[in-house]
Protein backbone atom coordinates (compact mmCIF):
# COMPACT_ATOMS: atom_id res chain seq x y z
CA UNK A 1 0.00 0.00 0.00
CA UNK A 2 1.37 3.42 -0.93
CA UNK A 3 -1.26 5.33 1.04
CA UNK A 4 -1.52 5.01 4.80
CA UNK A 5 -3.44 6.31 7.79
CA UNK A 6 -1.62 8.96 9.76
CA UNK A 7 -1.15 7.74 13.34
CA UNK A 8 -0.22 9.78 16.44
CA UNK A 9 3.51 10.04 17.06
CA UNK A 10 4.85 9.96 20.62
CA UNK A 11 1.53 10.81 22.29
CA UNK A 12 -0.65 8.87 24.65
CA UNK A 13 -3.95 7.69 23.22
CA UNK A 14 -5.89 10.00 25.54
CA UNK A 15 -3.96 13.16 24.65
CA UNK A 16 -4.20 12.36 20.96
CA UNK A 17 -7.95 11.81 21.14
CA UNK A 18 -8.39 15.03 23.09
CA UNK A 19 -6.77 17.03 20.30
CA UNK A 20 -8.30 15.04 17.47
CA UNK A 21 -11.71 14.28 18.91
CA UNK A 22 -13.55 16.02 16.09
CA UNK A 23 -11.19 15.05 13.29
CA UNK A 24 -10.63 11.88 11.31
CA UNK A 25 -7.27 10.26 10.96
CA UNK A 26 -5.81 11.54 7.73
CA UNK A 27 -5.04 9.46 4.70
CA UNK A 28 -1.57 10.34 3.41
CA UNK A 29 -1.79 10.46 -0.40
CA UNK A 30 0.87 11.30 -2.97
CA UNK A 31 -0.31 13.98 -5.37
CA UNK A 32 1.27 14.81 -8.76
CA UNK A 33 -0.11 17.75 -10.71
CA UNK A 34 1.00 20.77 -12.70
CA UNK A 35 1.01 24.01 -10.65
CA UNK A 36 -2.13 25.56 -12.16
CA UNK A 37 -3.30 28.67 -10.33
CA UNK A 38 -6.59 26.85 -9.70
CA UNK A 39 -4.84 24.17 -7.62
CA UNK A 40 -2.15 26.32 -6.01
CA UNK A 41 -4.01 26.46 -2.69
CA UNK A 42 -4.06 22.66 -2.60
CA UNK A 43 -0.38 22.38 -3.45
CA UNK A 44 0.61 24.92 -0.79
CA UNK A 45 -1.62 23.35 1.84
CA UNK A 46 -3.78 26.45 2.24
CA UNK A 47 -6.72 24.21 1.36
CA UNK A 48 -6.75 20.70 2.79
CA UNK A 49 -9.23 17.97 1.78
CA UNK A 50 -11.23 16.70 4.74
CA UNK A 51 -9.49 13.63 6.15
CA UNK A 52 -6.64 13.71 3.62
CA UNK A 53 -3.06 14.97 3.64
CA UNK A 54 -1.77 15.53 0.11
CA UNK A 55 1.97 15.32 -0.57
CA UNK A 56 2.68 17.16 -3.81
CA UNK A 57 5.28 15.91 -6.30
CA UNK A 58 6.26 18.65 -8.82
CA UNK A 59 6.59 17.25 -12.35
CA UNK A 60 5.57 18.37 -15.87
CA UNK A 61 2.30 16.85 -17.04
CA UNK A 62 3.74 14.50 -19.72
CA UNK A 63 6.21 13.05 -17.22
CA UNK A 64 3.43 12.51 -14.67
CA UNK A 65 1.41 10.61 -17.25
CA UNK A 66 4.28 8.34 -18.24
CA UNK A 67 5.13 7.48 -14.64
CA UNK A 68 1.51 6.82 -13.77
CA UNK A 69 0.72 4.69 -16.80
CA UNK A 70 3.89 2.60 -16.43
CA UNK A 71 4.54 2.49 -12.68
CA UNK A 72 1.24 3.50 -10.98
CA UNK A 73 3.46 5.82 -8.96
CA UNK A 74 1.02 8.32 -7.40
CA UNK A 75 -2.21 8.00 -5.46
CA UNK A 76 -3.81 11.10 -7.00
CA UNK A 77 -2.67 12.77 -10.20
CA UNK A 78 -3.39 14.74 -13.29
CA UNK A 79 -3.83 12.44 -16.31
CA UNK A 80 -4.20 12.60 -20.07
CA UNK A 81 -7.90 12.05 -20.81
CA UNK A 82 -7.20 10.08 -24.00
CA UNK A 83 -4.59 7.83 -22.42
CA UNK A 84 -6.84 7.30 -19.41
CA UNK A 85 -9.57 5.91 -21.70
CA UNK A 86 -7.07 3.59 -23.38
CA UNK A 87 -5.60 2.45 -20.08
CA UNK A 88 -8.97 1.99 -18.42
CA UNK A 89 -10.11 -0.21 -21.32
CA UNK A 90 -7.19 -2.47 -20.40
CA UNK A 91 -8.21 -2.61 -16.74
CA UNK A 92 -5.95 0.11 -15.35
CA UNK A 93 -6.46 0.46 -11.61
CA UNK A 94 -7.41 4.13 -11.43
CA UNK A 95 -10.75 5.93 -11.55
CA UNK A 96 -11.37 9.45 -12.78
CA UNK A 97 -12.74 12.45 -10.98
CA UNK A 98 -14.48 15.08 -13.17
CA UNK A 99 -11.85 17.65 -12.22
CA UNK A 100 -10.44 18.83 -15.54
CA UNK A 101 -7.20 20.67 -16.28
CA UNK A 102 -5.41 22.14 -19.28
CA UNK A 103 -8.40 23.23 -21.31
CA UNK A 104 -7.28 24.49 -24.70
CA UNK A 105 -8.40 25.10 -28.28
CA UNK A 106 -5.30 23.20 -29.31
CA UNK A 107 -6.04 22.93 -33.03
CA UNK A 108 -5.60 26.70 -33.31
CA UNK A 109 -1.96 26.23 -32.23
CA UNK A 110 -0.90 24.13 -35.21
CA UNK A 111 2.39 25.48 -36.55
CA UNK A 112 2.97 25.51 -40.30
CA UNK A 113 5.79 26.52 -42.59
CA UNK A 114 5.38 29.89 -44.25
CA UNK A 115 6.43 28.69 -47.70
CA UNK A 116 4.24 25.69 -48.54
CA UNK A 117 0.89 27.24 -49.41
CA UNK A 118 -1.20 26.16 -46.44
CA UNK A 119 -3.85 28.86 -46.03
CA UNK A 120 -6.71 26.91 -44.50
CA UNK A 121 -7.27 23.66 -42.58
CA UNK A 122 -8.45 22.00 -45.79
CA UNK A 123 -4.98 22.57 -47.25
CA UNK A 124 -3.59 20.06 -44.73
CA UNK A 125 -4.85 17.18 -46.87
CA UNK A 126 -1.88 15.26 -48.21
CA UNK A 127 0.53 17.07 -45.88
CA UNK A 128 2.99 15.75 -43.28
CA UNK A 129 1.96 16.61 -39.73
CA UNK A 130 3.77 15.99 -36.46
CA UNK A 131 2.66 15.49 -32.88
CA UNK A 132 4.51 14.61 -29.71
CA UNK A 133 2.39 11.57 -28.94
CA UNK A 134 -0.27 10.26 -31.32
CA UNK A 135 -2.56 9.06 -28.53
CA UNK A 136 -2.26 12.17 -26.33
CA UNK A 137 -5.41 14.20 -25.80
CA UNK A 138 -4.16 17.29 -27.65
CA UNK A 139 -3.62 15.20 -30.79
CA UNK A 140 -6.98 13.49 -30.29
CA UNK A 141 -8.78 16.84 -30.12
CA UNK A 142 -6.86 18.24 -33.10
CA UNK A 143 -7.74 15.29 -35.32
CA UNK A 144 -11.37 15.34 -34.21
CA UNK A 145 -11.70 19.07 -34.72
CA UNK A 146 -10.06 18.99 -38.15
CA UNK A 147 -12.45 16.21 -39.19
CA UNK A 148 -15.69 17.54 -37.72
CA UNK A 149 -15.12 21.26 -38.32
CA UNK A 150 -13.28 21.19 -41.65
CA UNK A 151 -13.74 17.73 -43.20
CA UNK A 152 -10.04 16.75 -42.91
CA UNK A 153 -9.76 13.15 -41.71
CA UNK A 154 -6.70 11.70 -39.95
CA UNK A 155 -6.11 9.40 -42.93
CA UNK A 156 -5.91 12.46 -45.22
CA UNK A 157 -2.51 13.30 -43.72
CA UNK A 158 0.79 11.60 -42.99
CA UNK A 159 1.57 11.53 -39.26
CA UNK A 160 4.90 11.69 -37.44
CA UNK A 161 5.23 11.06 -33.71
CA UNK A 162 8.11 12.70 -31.85
CA UNK A 163 8.23 10.48 -28.78
CA UNK A 164 9.81 7.05 -29.11
CA UNK A 165 7.97 3.69 -29.19
CA UNK A 166 8.97 2.95 -25.59
CA UNK A 167 9.28 6.41 -24.01
CA UNK A 168 5.74 7.63 -24.66
CA UNK A 169 2.16 7.20 -23.43
CA UNK A 170 1.76 4.13 -25.62
CA UNK A 171 5.12 2.75 -24.57
CA UNK A 172 4.09 3.05 -20.92
CA UNK A 173 0.99 0.96 -21.71
CA UNK A 174 2.98 -1.79 -23.41
CA UNK A 175 3.21 -0.41 -26.95
CA UNK A 176 1.26 1.78 -29.36
CA UNK A 177 -0.30 0.23 -32.44
CA UNK A 178 -1.31 2.79 -35.11
CA UNK A 179 -4.91 2.51 -36.29
CA UNK A 180 -5.45 0.67 -39.61
CA UNK A 181 -5.09 2.76 -42.76
CA UNK A 182 -3.07 5.49 -41.08
CA UNK A 183 0.16 6.79 -42.61
CA UNK A 184 2.29 6.81 -39.47
CA UNK A 185 6.01 7.00 -38.66
CA UNK A 186 8.20 7.83 -35.69
CA UNK A 187 10.00 11.11 -36.26
CA UNK A 188 13.80 10.75 -36.64
CA UNK A 189 14.35 14.25 -35.16
CA UNK A 190 12.48 16.70 -32.96
CA UNK A 191 9.51 18.29 -34.70
CA UNK A 192 10.91 21.83 -34.68
CA UNK A 193 14.01 20.75 -36.56
CA UNK A 194 11.94 18.77 -39.07
CA UNK A 195 9.72 21.79 -39.72
CA UNK A 196 12.67 24.11 -40.26
CA UNK A 197 14.49 21.64 -42.53
CA UNK A 198 11.42 21.03 -44.69
CA UNK A 199 10.86 17.42 -43.60
CA UNK A 200 7.44 18.28 -42.17
CA UNK A 201 4.68 20.68 -43.16
CA UNK A 202 2.80 21.26 -39.90
CA UNK A 203 3.10 20.25 -36.27
CA UNK A 204 1.54 20.45 -32.86
CA UNK A 205 4.73 21.39 -31.07
CA UNK A 206 5.49 20.73 -27.40
CA UNK A 207 8.74 21.32 -25.56
CA UNK A 208 10.32 21.29 -22.13
CA UNK A 209 9.13 18.05 -20.50
CA UNK A 210 11.58 15.21 -19.97
CA UNK A 211 9.45 13.08 -22.29
CA UNK A 212 9.78 15.55 -25.18
CA UNK A 213 12.70 15.95 -27.57
CA UNK A 214 12.04 19.61 -28.22
CA UNK A 215 13.63 21.87 -25.61
CA UNK A 216 13.19 25.30 -27.24
CA UNK A 217 10.06 27.33 -27.97
CA UNK A 218 9.49 27.39 -31.74
CA UNK A 219 6.11 29.11 -31.68
CA UNK A 220 7.46 32.47 -32.80
CA UNK A 221 10.16 31.38 -35.26
CA UNK A 222 10.17 33.65 -38.36
CA UNK A 223 9.90 30.66 -40.73
CA UNK A 224 6.79 29.36 -38.99
CA UNK A 225 3.30 30.64 -38.27
CA UNK A 226 0.04 29.46 -36.80
CA UNK A 227 -2.52 27.84 -39.08
CA UNK A 228 -5.08 30.39 -37.83
CA UNK A 229 -3.73 33.97 -37.93
CA UNK A 230 -6.37 35.03 -35.40
CA UNK A 231 -6.45 32.13 -32.96
CA UNK A 232 -8.76 33.86 -30.50
CA UNK A 233 -11.48 34.57 -33.07
CA UNK A 234 -11.38 30.97 -34.29
CA UNK A 235 -11.52 29.59 -30.73
CA UNK A 236 -14.51 31.77 -29.88
CA UNK A 237 -16.28 30.61 -33.06
CA UNK A 238 -15.73 26.99 -32.05
CA UNK A 239 -16.93 27.61 -28.50
CA UNK A 240 -20.10 29.39 -29.59
CA UNK A 241 -20.89 26.64 -32.09
CA UNK A 242 -20.18 23.65 -29.85
CA UNK A 243 -20.88 25.05 -26.41
CA UNK A 244 -17.88 23.67 -24.54
CA UNK A 245 -14.26 24.41 -23.69
CA UNK A 246 -12.18 21.31 -24.64
CA UNK A 247 -10.57 19.59 -21.64
CA UNK A 248 -7.32 17.69 -22.10
CA UNK A 249 -6.50 16.38 -18.64
CA UNK A 250 -8.58 14.98 -15.82
CA UNK A 251 -7.79 13.78 -12.28
CA UNK A 252 -7.34 10.13 -11.34
CA UNK A 253 -7.32 8.31 -8.00
CA UNK A 254 -6.01 4.86 -7.23
CA UNK A 255 -9.03 2.55 -7.41
CA UNK A 256 -8.17 0.53 -4.31
CA UNK A 257 -8.25 3.75 -2.26
CA UNK A 258 -11.76 4.52 -3.53
CA UNK A 259 -12.90 0.98 -2.81
CA UNK A 260 -11.72 1.18 0.80
CA UNK A 261 -12.53 4.87 1.33
CA UNK A 262 -15.30 5.95 -1.12
CA UNK A 263 -15.57 9.36 0.60
CA UNK A 264 -12.16 10.33 -0.79
CA UNK A 265 -13.72 11.17 -4.18
CA UNK A 266 -16.11 13.82 -2.85
CA UNK A 267 -13.57 15.14 -0.34
CA UNK A 268 -11.11 15.77 -3.17
CA UNK A 269 -13.72 17.35 -5.43
CA UNK A 270 -14.80 19.73 -2.66
CA UNK A 271 -11.18 20.70 -1.97
CA UNK A 272 -10.45 21.34 -5.66
CA UNK A 273 -13.56 23.53 -5.83
CA UNK A 274 -12.42 25.55 -2.82
CA UNK A 275 -8.94 25.97 -4.27
CA UNK A 276 -10.34 27.19 -7.57
CA UNK A 277 -12.69 29.60 -5.77
CA UNK A 278 -9.71 31.16 -4.00
CA UNK A 279 -7.86 31.58 -7.32
CA UNK A 280 -10.88 33.28 -8.90
CA UNK A 281 -11.38 35.58 -5.92
CA UNK A 282 -7.74 36.66 -6.09
CA UNK A 283 -8.03 37.94 -9.65
CA UNK A 284 -8.05 41.73 -9.29
CA UNK A 285 -11.37 43.24 -10.47
CA UNK A 286 -9.55 45.04 -13.27
CA UNK A 287 -7.13 42.20 -13.97
CA UNK A 288 -3.41 42.06 -13.14
CA UNK A 289 -1.93 45.57 -13.25
CA UNK A 290 1.17 44.36 -15.12
CA UNK A 291 -0.91 43.29 -18.12
CA UNK A 292 -1.95 46.10 -20.45
CA UNK A 293 -5.68 45.94 -21.35
CA UNK A 294 -6.19 43.22 -18.72
CA UNK A 295 -9.53 44.72 -17.64
CA UNK A 296 -10.87 44.60 -21.20
CA UNK A 297 -9.61 41.04 -21.75
CA UNK A 298 -11.16 39.86 -18.48
CA UNK A 299 -14.49 41.51 -19.30
CA UNK A 300 -14.57 39.98 -22.79
CA UNK A 301 -13.72 36.53 -21.42
CA UNK A 302 -16.55 36.71 -18.89
CA UNK A 303 -18.99 37.83 -21.56
CA UNK A 304 -18.17 34.74 -23.65
CA UNK A 305 -17.22 32.03 -21.14
CA UNK A 306 -18.95 33.22 -17.98
CA UNK A 307 -17.37 33.64 -14.57
CA UNK A 308 -15.89 30.13 -14.46
CA UNK A 309 -14.65 28.59 -17.74
CA UNK A 310 -13.03 25.74 -15.76
CA UNK A 311 -16.10 24.05 -14.32
CA UNK A 312 -15.75 20.74 -12.50
CA UNK A 313 -18.36 17.99 -12.17
CA UNK A 314 -19.78 15.31 -14.44
CA UNK A 315 -22.97 16.98 -15.65
CA UNK A 316 -21.24 20.29 -16.35
CA UNK A 317 -18.79 18.44 -18.60
CA UNK A 318 -21.03 15.75 -20.09
CA UNK A 319 -20.60 17.04 -23.67
CA UNK A 320 -16.81 17.17 -23.33
CA UNK A 321 -16.69 13.66 -21.88
CA UNK A 322 -18.88 12.26 -24.65
CA UNK A 323 -16.92 14.05 -27.39
CA UNK A 324 -13.57 12.70 -26.18
CA UNK A 325 -15.05 9.19 -26.06
CA UNK A 326 -16.51 9.65 -29.55
CA UNK A 327 -13.20 10.84 -31.00
CA UNK A 328 -11.31 8.00 -29.31
CA UNK A 329 -13.55 5.40 -30.96
CA UNK A 330 -13.62 7.16 -34.33
CA UNK A 331 -9.83 7.35 -34.40
CA UNK A 332 -9.33 3.70 -33.48
CA UNK A 333 -7.76 4.31 -30.06
CA UNK A 334 -10.51 2.51 -28.14
CA UNK A 335 -12.98 -0.07 -29.43
CA UNK A 336 -16.14 1.39 -27.93
CA UNK A 337 -17.45 4.04 -25.59
CA UNK A 338 -17.07 2.93 -22.00
CA UNK A 339 -19.93 3.27 -19.48
CA UNK A 340 -19.33 6.26 -17.22
CA UNK A 341 -19.72 4.09 -14.12
CA UNK A 342 -16.66 2.15 -15.27
CA UNK A 343 -14.62 5.34 -15.67
CA UNK A 344 -15.57 7.73 -12.87
CA UNK A 345 -15.69 7.37 -9.10
CA UNK A 346 -19.08 6.06 -8.05
CA UNK A 347 -19.56 8.55 -5.20
CA UNK A 348 -19.26 11.48 -7.62
CA UNK A 349 -21.85 9.99 -9.97
CA UNK A 350 -24.19 9.26 -7.06
CA UNK A 351 -23.83 12.80 -5.72
CA UNK A 352 -24.88 14.19 -9.12
CA UNK A 353 -27.73 11.68 -9.58
CA UNK A 354 -26.07 10.29 -12.69
CA UNK A 355 -26.63 6.69 -11.58
CA UNK A 356 -30.21 5.47 -11.27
Amino acid sequence: MIYRLREPLGDSTDSYLDRESEKMKDLDLTFAMSPYDRVEALISGEIKPLGISLHHVPLPGPDIFYRQLKFNQFDVSEMSFSSFLMARAKGWGYRALPIFHNRQFEYTKLLIRNDIGINSPEDLKGKRIGTSDYQQTAALWIRGQLQHEFGVKPTDMEWFMSRSPRYSHGGALGGFKPPPGLKFSYAPKDLGTMLLEGDMDAAHYQFGAGLDRGKADMNHHPKLRYLFPDRQTEAIRYYKKNGFFPAHHLTVVREEILQEHPWVATALLEAFEKSKKIAIERIPPRGPSLIVFAEQALREQREIFGDDPFQYGFKANADVIDTVQTYSVEQGLTEKKQPVDELFAEEILLSEDVLS
